[in-house]
């Protein structure tokens, strides 16, 4: 899918961003961050009340923050996929990304902000692309999931071949952009082992700010 572009990673704890919203109820409504609420050069880790002790970053893009968690079981790692200029990516603990057979990441997709394009016309060029690429390609309804940032992820599924999908797409709606957060296998197989954990990862999902929300 489209890639990521000028991503930088911010390691925060998560106690850092809970001064900004409740754990799994995204930001307060009228609420302004605080630009200390962000600590560069500290180490990302996990919530003090988060029982799944997964390991969590915030991640600073051009002009935005957000944040993400690795489900358990995966490695979030910042540095492996700068090479495809992804900054976020996920894979199975005990495997790489370069060799991994089903991995995950996020890319911020910007110029389709609520403004201007809608979600729906996003998916709408993504399945005609995906169909000129790939004329026995498959695209089907995966539904939503909700995320910790109260926001609602449309999700498809593709299968390249006509037959069972092995990528998903779960498309968030924010202010200025859409946030694409993808799940992609060798396998049918894999890709349907991974569901759980790609679930997992979409509901951890947040906002946190804009540079303008930050006063910066």
């Amino acid at each position: 899918m489209l890639a990521l572009v000028g991503e930088r990673p911010v390691g925060v704890t998560l106690a850092a961003v809970l001064a900004m919203f409740s754990l799994g109820a995204g930001p307060a409504a009228g609420s302004k961050p605080a630009a200390a609420s962000v600590a560069p050069g500290a180490t990302a880790a996990t919530a003090p009340h988060d029982t799944s002790t997964r390991r969590a970053l915030v991640i600073e893009g051009d002009n935005h923050l957000f944040m993400i968690s690795a489900p358990e079981g995966w490695v979030l790692d910042d540095t492996s996929g700068m090479g495809s200029r992804i900054r976020c990516v996920f894979y199975p603990k005990g495997q790489k990304w370069a060799t991994a057979p089903t991995v995950m990441y996020v890319n911020p997709l910007h110029g389709y902000g609520a403004k201007t394009r809608t979600v729906s016309m996003l998916i709408a060029e993504d399945e005609k692309s995906f169909k000129k690429n790939s004329p026995r390609g498959k695209v089907t309804d995966g539904g939503t999931i909700q995320t910790s940032g109260r926001k609602t992820a449309v999700v498809r599924y593709f299968s390249s071949n006509g037959g069972s999908a092995h990528e998903a797409v779960a498309y968030v709606p924010e202010a200025e952009m859409v946030m694409l957060l993808v799940l992609s296998s060798k396998t049918p197989e894999g890709f349907q082992g991974a569901l759980a954990a790609y679930r997992e990862l979409v509901q951890s999902y947040a906002w946190v700010a804009s540079n303008a929300e930050l006063g910066r």
